[in-house]
C-alpha cells in the first residue's frame, strides 16, 4: 500500500472556474502515480484560511470526474483541503470542512499561524512551503507535542525538482523538520502538478534519506504513516463519540454500510447492579 497525500488540484480559490484541460492533466498525474505503484491518492485543494467558505466547499466531484479511472486502475482517490494560515484572527472555523473533505491540512506562513496550527486546530497534516523559508524556527517541544496528538508532518519533494534556489531552500527546510520532530510522524508526498514531478518510492526515499531521515522511516512515511492520516480523516466522518466503524474497508468506503440508520448501544447491567432480586423468577399469571 503506497500513499501519496498531495496531488495538486488546479483551482486556487472557491470562485475560480475549472477547465477540462486541467482535469485531464490531473488524470495524467494520477495515471502516472498508478504506474509507479501508488494505490491511494489524495487530491489537494489549497485555499486561504480567510476565504469565505461556500455551502459546498468541495469542488472536486471525484466520483463523476475520476470514477472511470478508479474502476480501470483500482486506485482509491480521496479529497484533501489545505488551509494557508496567515492571520489567525481573520480565519474561519474549519469544523464544517471536515464533513466535505477526507483530510484537513494546515499550511502556516507566519509565526502566529504556526502557533495556531500546532495547538488549537483540529487537523490531520501540518505542511509548509518547502521552496520558501520556514515562517519561524521550529522547536522540539512544539513540533513533538503536535506529533504526539496525532498530527503528521508532511514533506513535499516537488520543490527539489525546480530551480536552484528552491532546491537549496528545500534542503534546509527538510533538515529543520527532521531535526525538530526527531524523525517522528513524517509523511512524504509529491505535490505533483505534472507527471514529470512524480517519483517512485525508491526515488523519493533516497532523496529524503540523504537529508537525515532513516531509510526504514522513509518507507513508513509513504505507507503506514500516510495510511494513518487517511484513517484518522475518514474516522472523523465515520465515527460518533466512542462508536466507530470497524473493518478493512473503513478507509476505502465512503459510507457506513450504505444506510443512515442510527444504532443505539445500551450498557449491560452487571451482577452488582441487579440487586437482591437477581435470583428471583418472575411469575406470569
Amino acid at each position: 500500500m503506497l500513499v501519496d497525500l498531495n496531488v495538486c488540484w488546479p483551482q486556487k480559490s472557491f470562485q475560480e472556474p475549472l477547465k477540462d484541460a486541467e482535469v485531464n492533466k490531473v488524470k495524467g498525474v494520477l495515471s502516472t502515480l498508478h504506474v509507479l505503484g501508488y494505490t491511494h491518492l489524495a487530491l489537494n485543494f489549497t485555499v486561504n484560511h480567510s476565504d469565505k467558505f461556500p455551502s459546498n466547499p468541495n469542488p472536486m466531484q471525484i466520483e463523476e470526474r475520476f470514477g472511470e479511472l478508479m474502476k480501470a486502475t483500482g486506485l482509491k482517490i480521496y479529497s484533501r483541503i489545505t488551509l494557508v494560515i496567515d492571520d489567525p484572527s481573520k480565519g474561519q472555523s474549519i469544523a464544517k470542512l471536515s464533513q466535505h473533505f477526507d483530510i484537513v491540512a494546515a499550511l502556516p506562513i507566519t509565526e502566529r499561524g504556526v502557533s495556531l496550527a500546532t495547538t488549537n486546530l483540529d487537523i490531520d497534516l501540518l505542511t509548509f512551503h518547502y521552496n520558501q523559508r520556514l515562517p519561524c524556527f521550529l522547536k522540539h517541544k512544539t513540533v513533538c507535542s503536535t506529533v504526539k496528538r496525532g498530527v503528521k508532518l508532511e514533506v513535499v519533494y516537488s520543490a527539489a525538482l525546480k530551480d536552484l534556489q528552491s532546491r537549496r531552500q528545500f534542503v534546509n527546510n527538510v533538515r529543520n523538520v527532521v531535526r525538530s520532530s526527531r524523525s517522528r510522524g513524517i509523511v512524504i508526498s509529491s505535490g505533483a502538478q505534472s507527471p514529470l514531478e512524480c517519483r517512485n518510492v525508491l526515488g523519493a526515499a533516497s532523496l529524503i534519506k540523504s537529508l537525515g531521515l532513516d531509510s526504514d522511516k522513509c518507507l513508513q512515511a509513504m505507507s503506514q504513516l500516510a495510511s494513518l492520516v487517511l484513517l484518522n480523516g475518514r474516522l472523523r466522518n465515520n465515527s460518533y463519540k466512542q462508536t466507530v466503524a470497524i473493518g478493512t474497508n473503513v478507509v476505502e468506503e465512503n459510507t457506513l454500510g450504505g444506510n443512515n440508520s442510527c444504532v443505539k448501544i445500551k450498557r449491560r447491567r452487571n451482577q452488582s447492579e441487579e440487586g437482591p432480586e437477581k435470583g428471583k423468577k418472575k411469575v406470569h399469571k
